[in-house]
């Protein structure tokens, strides 16, 4: 079996070590069940992530999901019925390394 290597508050040390299986672990360990707009975040952040080389914010995600799934889901209020944790949980399932300034 594969192993992933997580660092003390469970963010993947690697990302290009992401997968479905480990996303699918974190989100349940998040008491999260992931739905379609959860996937949409996900891939927005690593897609983003994987470019840019740095941490996406919020504002930024927004108007995608505006975009994709309706002016309701577009808010920051949405965005937190998704992640309650908000960004920051959000990044720890989609595999996204920990910031510096973060927790």
């Amino acid at each position: 079996p594969k192993k992933y290597l997580l660092n003390d508050k469970f963010y993947l040390e690697d990302f290009n070590g992401w997968d479905e299986t480990i996303r699918d672990w974190l989100a349940d360990r998040e008491n999260i069940t992931l739905k379609a707009e959860h996937h949409f975040v996900i891939e927005y952040l690593r897609n983003s992530y994987a470019k840019r080389g740095v941490h996406p914010v919020i504002r930024n995600i927004l108007p995608e999901l505006k975009e994709k799934f309706g002016a309701d889901k577009g808010t920051v209020k949405y965005f937190h019925t998704l992640y309650p944790g908000g960004i920051h949980q959000a990044f720890l399932i989609a595999g996204i390394p920990m910031q510096d300034s973060c927790c």
